[in-house]
């Protein structure tokens, strides 16, 4: 396999809810969940009966072809918009792509130049239209003459960069790979009212932060922003491959074979993705967010060290800055038996899994509190 993603050094055999075990045997409270992707927790069984009845029935369906479950997802993603529209893919950046490609067709139809905004420290994904987007210049030097023009600027500076030129501008609600940082509502309602003054297209990335995860279908709604177009994946199938891109009707369309993709809609990510929209309403999971998002960070807050900044949070996507490296807290917190992931230098992310209990944040405070007197008091 390849060395890009580097390693844990440990195999994962089983899982069920929030915890999973290794192939030697050791289970781990599981805040790492696929990066996010794991949002309804391992194995959850009413996703697994979703899936298991889906497989019965042809796997794949050609994009030309209707298939009742690819249909019925398509008008569940695409009740999240005014008159919505949706395309289905396989992953967040293909999300992205879809929609900077839409942006970017729909923006020269209505005379726009070419300039597209982006802010500082967002991440949208590593393929080339994604990666233009994303700011970390680490992601894009080997390929930053390849990429399409982009301006980045601050959070605070968004609104008063947008023009009449502005072809679109991309945003997220909460930053997650770029510190856990959250957008002010005074900032989203400004940019969303400038957007409409000056007819500037708005891409909200709701992968990490959309579904439910931090506490609404669509967190950039609920700070205050507007969307035209919205990319989704992660855990929208539960942590299988589904990406999608969203948008209003009333902007428009890709063009006669302006894109495309194979599996996207397969049906059994579908039936799947049908599955978990309903479990976030039969068992209100985006209160459940807020309300477990809360009573951890409030343990959290009880841990008495100075190696803690800030924390910062909205629902279940927690960012703690520290102020020593996240890494070696991170391969520490593991070998307690917890996963976690960096979001920079010095942020550590928690993405737990609504299904996650009040016994498991307990446990993961408990374990970090201990991990950060290791490290200096």
């Amino acid at each position: 396999m390849s060395n890009i993603y580097g390693g844990r050094g440990i195999e994962i055999a089983e899982g069920g809810g929030a915890e999973i075990k290794d192939s030697a045997g050791k289970s781990y409270i599981d805040f790492l969940c696929g990066n996010g992707s794991e949002l309804f927790g391992h194995c959850h069984p009413t996703l697994v009966e979703a899936a298991r009845e889906a497989l019965n029935f042809p796997w794949t369906c050609s994009p030309g072809l209707l298939n009742q479950r690819r249909d019925k997802f398509l008008g569940v993603l695409s009740g999240l918009m005014p008159d919505g529209k949706a395309f289905l893919c396989n992953s967040g950046t293909e999300a992205i792509e879809a929609s900077i490609k839409l942006a970017i067709s729909i923006s020269l139809e209505r005379g726009k130049s070419n300039k597209i905004i982006a802010l500082r420290r967002a991440f949208h994904g590593r393929t080339m239209g994604a990666l233009a987007m994303t700011f970390n210049p680490i992601y894009k030097k080997p390929w930053s003459e390849f990429l399409i023009p982009t301006q980045h600027v601050k959070m605070e500076e968004a609104v008063e960069a947008i023009d009449s030129d502005t072809a679109f501008i991309i945003v997220e609600a909460i930053q997650g790979e770029g510190g856990v940082y959250p957008m002010s509502q005074d900032i989203a309602r400004g940019i969303t009212e400038k957007c409409k003054t000056t007819g500037t297209l708005i891409v909200a990335d709701e992968i990490q932060t959309g579904w439910g995860r931090c506490g609404a279908l669509l967190a950039s709604r609920d700070i205050g922003l507007d969307p035209d177009i919205v990319a989704l994946a992660k855990g929208v199938a539960g942590g299988l491959p589904v990406g999608a891109a969203v948008w209003k009707g009333a902007i428009g369309d890709f063009t006669s074979r302006g894109h495309g993709s194979t599996y996207g809609g397969n049906p059994v990510c579908a039936s799947v993705g049908i599955a978990s929209w309903q479990l976030l309403h039969t068992e209100k999971l985006p209160e459940r967010a807020i309300n477990n998002g809360n009573l951890f960070v409030s343990m959290l807050k009880e841990i008495n060290s100075p190696l803690i900044a800030e924390i910062r949070h909205k629902g279940l996507l927690i960012g703690i800055e520290l102020t020593v490296k996240s890494e070696p807290v991170i391969r520490t917190l593991q070998e307690k038996g917890v996963l976690a992931l960096a979001a920079g230098p010095q942020i550590l992310r928690f993405l737990p899994p609504f299904v996650a209990e009040e016994k498991h944040f307990k446990e993961v405070t408990q374990i970090l509190k201990n991990t950060l007197g290791e490290f200096g008091s």
